[in-house]
C-alpha cells in the first residue's frame, strides 16, 4: 500500500500542476511556432510543461521522503495579498502607476500589522519610483503614471 509521508510535498506540487494546467489552458489561443521562429504561445507553453514536470516531481517526493505535516494556512495574509493583487489590477489603468502602487502596498499592509504607516508610504513611494523610472523611462512601457483628469 502507498503511504502518505510528506503532506506539504504533496500540497506543493499538486498546486504547481494546476498552476501549470491553467497555463496551459489560457495560453491555448496563442500560435506556438517552432523553435526557430517562435510564436507567442511557445514559451508560456513550455515553461507550463516545465513547472507541470516539477510539480509531478515534487508531489512524487511526498510518497518517498519523511516531511513534515500541512500547517493550517494564514488566511489574512493570503486574502490581503490576492487583495493587493485585484486592486493593482483594478487601479493600473484607471488611477496610473503611482497611485496603483502606493494603494497596492497600503492594502497589502494587512497581511503585516506590524508596519509603521510611515514605512508603508516609504515602501509605496520608493516602489512606484522605481517602477516608473524602470518600465516607463527606461523600457518605454506605455504606461500612464499619473490619472488623467478631464478639462
Amino acid at each position: 500500500m502507498i503511504r502518505l509521508r510528506n503532506p506539504q510535498d504533496l500540497a506543493a506540487g499538486i498546486f504547481l500542476i494546476v498552476v501549470a494546467v491553467l497555463a496551459l489552458v489560457f495560453s491555448t489561443n496563442l500560435p506556438i511556432g517552432k523553435l526557430v521562429s517562435m510564436g507567442p504561445g511557445y514559451v508560456p507553453r513550455t515553461l507550463s510543461w516545465v513547472l507541470g514536470g516539477v510539480g509531478v516531481l515534487i508531489a512524487g517526493r511526498a510518497f518517498t521522503i519523511d516531511g513534515p505535516r500541512l500547517d493550517s494556512w494564514a488566511l489574512r495574509p493570503l486574502a490581503a495579498l490576492t487583495a493587493s493583487i485585484l486592486v493593482f489590477a483594478f487601479l493600473l489603468e484607471r488611477a496610473g502607476l503611482v497611485i496603483a502602487i502606493i494603494i497596492t502596498v497600503a492594502v497589502a499592509r494587512v497581511a503585516a500589522p506590524g508596519m509603521t504607516l510611515r514605512q508603508v508610504i516609504g515602501v509605496g513611494v520608493v516602489l512606484a519610483a522605481g517602477s516608473a523610472l524602470l518600465f516607463v523611462t527606461l523600457l518605454g512601457l506605455p504606461l500612464r503614471i499619473w490619472p488623467e483628469f478631464p478639462g
